[in-house]
């Protein structure tokens, strides 16, 4: 008889329940991260929090389908690898050492299908549009994306200010929710179809250059774009943009994990660094977000003041935002890492003849850099929103701490 929890109450629970051998394991319970909203428990049994799960187990039951954040945070909780199992994995499903916990018939089948919706169909589905890429001179309608180093061009010799749209962008256009660091809102949705929409010439709108051609990148970054690109996804977004305007690469920012080639990524952030070179900046981001701080990303500036604003669901005191960023730029370039709220942030700043440049991850893909790893990982004193536990920060080391607290001018966290 194995002891074993099963990881997640959300639909791949219910079908690890039907592929389970009932008579051969003891289920213990559930565990999950929002095991708060399951007070009351879920089938009869009570929902964990992976610390509170104190009773001796076999195994841990994976019924999440995307599950390396999971991964990572067991190895936190120093729960080892062996005593993991993942259902939705067809390496795990063809183990005869866990035939007797599941059913194998139906555990492979499953396991089957999902590495067939997740890698296969999204890859046939997308093939037609990498092939036919424009720069590969076939016939198929896509945005006009022009490359990163074109969009700093502008920003360097022009004073374009600079908005970005990511996946997160376009779901909160249509009120959906991919990330817990935004939730949607009616309000922001309609702000972020303005700012795409705009032909305000100030500003220059950037979008991810995943629409044709994926060879550039990873295998992992490639699957990741297929998977989240459906032909649903791609019809939603060629209705949202405008396709006979120019838009730029909003990688400009990610020049690094997510490329093949690892080794251009010295050239890239070498010249995004122009961008603030000997310039006076104000820079806005989220609470422990520490753009620059500990490396040397804006060590060419001639001077660094901030402004600091809630990690998470900042769209929230937008309107506090802007209003401090307007009273306290003082001919400045205004760089901004806040979500989607630096979308609309970098626009409205624009308008007000502001010169603002909306930044996103560069200083986190900056320390990844520098440290040669190829993998995004935690940052102990920074927040890091694309890692598991990634928003629990240590304070600054006392060497770093003081001169990033007199560069904060206002804080709205």
């Amino acid at each position: 008889m194995k002891k074993i929890y099963i990881f997640g109450v959300g639909k791949g629970k219910e079908i690890v329940r039907e592929n389970l051998i009932e008579e051969n394991v003891e289920l213990l319970g559930y565990i999950d991260n929002n095991a708060s909203a399951y007070s009351m428990g879920v089938d009869g049994k009570k929902v964990l929090r992976i610390e509170e799960a104190e009773e001796e187990f076999d195994y841990i039951l994976v019924s999440v389908m995307r599950y390396r954040f999971i991964d990572e945070q067991l190895a936190g909780y120093g729960i080892v690898k062996e005593k993991i199992i993942h259902f939705f994995s067809f390496d795990d499903a063809v183990k005869e050492e866990y035939w007797c916990i599941l059913k194998k018939s139906g555990w492979i089948l499953e396991a089957m299908s999902y590495e067939f919706r997740k890698k296969v169909r999204p890859y046939s589905q997308n093939l037609v549009y990498e092939l036919a890429d424009q720069r590969n001179e076939k016939p198929v309608i896509y945005p006009k994306i022009l490359p990163s180093e074109e969009a700093v061009e502008l920003i360097c010799n022009e004073k374009k200010s600079l908005a970005r749209f990511g996946a997160d962008e376009f779901e909160l256009m249509k009120m959906r929710n991919r990330s817990r660091y935004q939730l949607a809102d009616r309000k922001l949705g309609e702000r972020l179809s303005e700012v795409i929409k705009s032909q305000q010439e100030t500003i220059i709108i950037a979008i991810a250059d995943n629409y044709g051609s994926l060879d550039a990148y990873t295998q992992e970054a490639a699957e990741d774009i297929r998977e989240y690109l459906s032909l649903q996804v791609r019809r939603e977004h060629m209705e949202l943009l405008d396709l006979k305007k120019t838009y730029y690469d909003a990688y400009l920012s990610r020049p690094y994990i997510i490329y093949k080639d690892k080794d251009a990524a010295g050239k890239r952030f070498e010249a995004l660094k122009q961008i603030w070179k000997g310039k006076n900046i104000l820079i806005v981001e989220g609470f422990q977000t520490r753009m620059g701080v500990g490396n040397d990303l804006f060590d060419n500036t001639n001077s660094i003041r901030r402004i600091v604003a809630p990690s998470e669901n900042a769209y929230g005191k937008y309107n506090e935002i802007l209003t401090c960023v307007k009273n306290t730029a003082k001919d400045e370039l205004i760089l901004i890492a806040l979500g989607a709220t630096a979308t609309v942030l970098a626009y409205d700043l624009a308008l007000n003849g502001l010169w603002a440049v909306d930044i996103g991850h560069i200083d986190l893909e900056y320390e990844w850099y520098c440290s040669g790893i190829k993998q995004t990982y935690d940052i102990p004193y920074k927040y890091v929103n694309e890692v598991n536990k990634g928003n629990q920060v240590c304070d600054l080391p006392c060497n770093l701490k003081e001169k990033y607290e007199s560069e904060i001018v206002c804080n709205l966290s």
